[in-house]
């Protein structure tokens, strides 16, 4: 097997308003958001104080964020899209507090909990009347299997909370483990770029897609549990593990392969990040669903070209 030398993964790149200077802290929020999201123009009330934070992870195609701020509304209109297009899709995930959603003259409530689904470059208003705090999720079109052309402008898409839709659940658990809603945990990006095109096309995504999909936000939620099987997975699909292997064929690999390569991806994060030097590389295989050192010491040098003590070691000498 040919070696693969990955970069460390990057951690979320962190903004905050909170050492701006209040009268400009507006401005140095549409700044922000341009540069690393979604361009918007904000506003608030009159002597308003206004407080941000956003955790942005860029993981290729797919953006993601946690965003935190006081009562403002934003609004994405047609000369700033215009100068400023991203040929995306946009998901927001509500973690606190409504807010309102207005496009093409229709005005919608989004509660705690719901997702919204709309094209980012349509021109839209979001109101929050008591702040916000939710996940984003951005998506460049042309990743999306089979979905390119949906939603359309106009046309959002808004899942409830209480319609318990298993892919809207699936990323919201994904996007918050990854942006630090749980302990941070990179994603799969294909994966994200499924469920948004399951969740983007309003059911016309292919089926094997939906499959691929489902199995694999399953195997994130159990990639530490050495345990899981195919079968298990299967079941949780609703497919047999027949039609769960011809999912994997056709993404050009094995469910055994993808379960391994997600498990060493994890590993290869923990071992080169801030907390590296908290555990030994035995831990961080039991940690990351191995029963066998040998067997993870093994694959992982053969994957990343380089032994787990070393990559341990170097990530523990910076500062």
């Amino acid at each position: 097997m040919q070696s693969v030398q990955a970069a460390a993964p990057r951690p979320a790149h962190v903004f905050s308003t909170a050492q701006v200077p209040s009268a400009e802290r507006l401005r140095a929020w549409e700044e922000h958001n341009a540069a690393a999201l979604i361009a918007l123009k904000c506003r608030t009330s009159s002597g308003a104080d206004f407080r941000a934070r956003e955790d942005n992870l860029q993981l290729g195609r797919v953006h993601l964020a946690r965003v935190r701020t006081t009562a403002h509304v934003v609004e994405r209109p047609a000369d700033l899209i215009e100068r400023q297009p991203t040929g995306s899709v946009a998901i927001y995930i509500s973690l606190r507090g409504d807010s309102l959603f207005q496009q093409a003259g229709r005005r919608q409530l989004v509660r705690a909990g719901d997702l919204l689904v709309c094209d980012a470059d349509g021109h839209f208003v979001r109101g929050f009347g008591h702040g916000l705090d939710e996940l984003a999720v951005r998506v460049d079109r042309r990743a999306l299997p089979g979905a390119a052309g949906v939603p359309k402008p106009g046309e959002p898409v808004i899942v409830r909370k209480s319609e318990r839709n298993p892919y809207g659940r699936a990323i919201a658990r994904l996007v918050g483990r990854a942006v630090g809603v749980e302990d941070t945990t990179r994603p799969d990006e294909q994966t994200i770029v499924d469920l948004v095109s399951v969740l983007a096309s309003n059911g016309l995504t292919r089926p094997h897609i939906v499959h691929r999909a489902l199995a694999c936000a399953c195997i994130e939620d159990r990639l530490r549990d050495p345990r899981l099987s195919a079968p298990e997975v299967a079941d949780a699909v609703g497919i047999s593990v027949r039609q769960l292997t011809r999912v994997f064929a056709e993404a050009g690999t094995t469910f055994p392969r993808h379960v391994l390569g997600r498990r060493l991806e994890l590993a290869h994060g923990m071992l080169s990040g801030p907390g590296a030097a908290v555990s030994s590389t035995a831990t961080v295989a039991t940690m990351c669903g191995f029963n066998s050192a040998a067997h993870f010491s093994q694959t992982f040098h053969a994957r990343f070209g380089v032994t787990a003590g070393e990559l341990r070691r170097t990530a523990a000498k910076r500062p």
